[in-house]
């Protein structure tokens, strides 16, 4: 709602200040000396590319830096799902269920909190402490050396790290400041070639509506980023669901019947 409220504050501004500077405000080099096409305009302009750009940019990196992570998290989970054949039945199968739940508590209980709070649910975190008290409860497989049950101490350490990047990558967004900069500047972008417009001149105002559409789009995506999980730029939880579904498919493998 508060976005909403923001978009449609600068679009106001913009549609506002266009029909002010169309009607009263109209910009004459010769009495402003080009102060305003010469200087002001360019730097407004470099400002609103500038900010905008980077917006894109750090919503993007956001975006890819979150995918990298749920492939890592889903790669680690299959890890372990896989590594628990090394053990005693009772003791495998108490991981692999415990791992289930927890998974499936990505799903159901943090992907809602993230894209509406931004943040992992408690549910998700009491589900991770029991699997990490499974694993280590593990006994020392058939091996004897102590090199599965270290295996798969690693791939839940990895399974933790990469909870904590989804964590974080749920927190990431577009800085408002810089969304600040961009949707100032972007008003004045879309404004002062009305300003600037001499009467009568029908084309001219049609090209300075399609700058104000333009810019206002920018400013739209921009506001529109989010996170990695709720924004116009959002993952789903297809890769954890694949994981779930890899589950399957090793359970399968191992009873074959």
């Amino acid at each position: 709602m508060l976005t909403l409220f923001l978009v449609l504050t600068v679009l106001i501004a913009m549609v506002g200040g266009a029909l002010l500077a169309v009607g009263r405000f109209r910009v004459d080099d010769e009495s402003s000396g080009g102060a305003v096409s010469v200087v002001v305009a360019p730097c407004v302009l470099a400002l609103y590319l500038a900010s905008a750009a980077m917006g894109v940019v750090i919503g993007w990196e956001h975006f890819t830096g979150a995918g990298d992570g749920l492939t890592a998290e889903a790669g680690a989970a299959e890890s372990l799902y896989w590594s628990t054949t090394a053990f005693p039945d009772e003791e495998a199968q108490v991981v692999r269920e415990r791992l289930r739940a927890y998974m499936s508590t990505v799903v159901e209980e943090d992907w809602p909190r993230m894209e509406s709070g931004g943040e992992l649910s408690s549910a998700g975190d009491e589900a991770f402490a029991d699997l990490a008290a499974s694993v280590r409860a593990l006994s020392v497989s058939d091996t004897g050396d102590g090199l599965d049950r270290l295996t798969a101490r690693q791939e839940l350490a990895e399974l933790s790290d990469a909870r904590i990047e989804r964590a974080d990558a749920a927190g990431d967004g577009v800085p408002s400041v810089l969304n600040a900069i961009a949707a100032l500047s972007a008003v004045a972008v879309a404004v002062l070639p009305f300003a600037m417009i001499r009467r009568g001149s029908s084309v001219a105002y049609f090209w300075a509506a399609a700058n104000l559409v333009f810019v206002f789009a920018t400013i739209l995506l921009l506001f529109y980023l989010g996170n990695p999980f709720n924004g116009a730029l959002a993952h789903d939880a297809g890769a954890i669901q694949e994981a779930l579904a890899e589950f399957d498919r090793t359970d399968a493998s191992l009873d074959p019947r």
